[in-house]
């Protein structure tokens, strides 16, 4: 299979999950601006969510740039790391059914837990499958962003005992490290 299927793939669920994150949302009790305003903490949720998948979809494309081929352990990583995206829309609805709920914003905070852990196999294959490829093994074999990230999220989840609000937006402020990309897939992508 050429990187190419993976990307479509990865390119096409991702959308998906974004439109089922919308169709979670309920409607105003009237069509207002209160009622509206009534809807600002499942706004907000939805929100967040949009946003992190954002980020994951845009540097999932930044990363398999340098990328020039996949194998089956990098096919499962991928659909690993997709899985547990999908669950993202789940978790969002049971955070705006009962926004004080430690369970829900502990969810998200764990389903972020283990996307990072499958990014980060997915990194991992990408290096094993283009081992003969310099650029990428320099650009993406030890990248520390990916171990603070998944510290941060551990740190996250903790906090969230004694401030439950604090997973989603906690998750947020972490993922906020991902807006700007792989500096050393920048740097290898300069070097070509």
């Amino acid at each position: 299979m050429k990187k190419n299927r993976l990307e479509a793939f990865t390119d096409a669920l991702i959308p998906i999950i974004m439109t089922v994150l919308v169709l979670e949302l309920g409607m105003p009790k009237s069509y207002s601006w209160q009622g509206l305003w009534d809807l600002r903490r499942e706004l907000f949720a939805y929100a967040i969510s949009f946003f992190l998948l954002a980020i994951v979809w845009g540097n999932h494309h930044h990363m398999f740039q340098v990328v020039k081929q996949i194998d089956g352990m990098v096919i499962w990583a991928n659909s690993i790391l997709v899985f547990w995206l999908s669950f993202i829309p789940f978790a969002t609805k049971i955070v705006n059914d009962d926004p004080d709920s430690l369970f829900g914003s502990q969810l998200y905070t764990i389903i972020f837990i283990l996307m990072n852990l499958s990014w980060n196999f997915l990194r991992i294959s990408l290096v094993r499958a283009n081992k003969n490829s310099p650029v990428l093994v320099k650009a993406l074999k030890r990248e520390p962003k990916s171990i603070y990230t998944l510290a941060a999220f551990v740190v996250v989840f903790f906090v969230s005992f004694a401030w439950h609000q604090f997973g989603m937006i906690g998750t947020f402020i972490v993922m906020m490290l991902w807006i700007v990309p792989y500096q050393r897939v920048e740097k290898s992508l300069k070097n070509l």
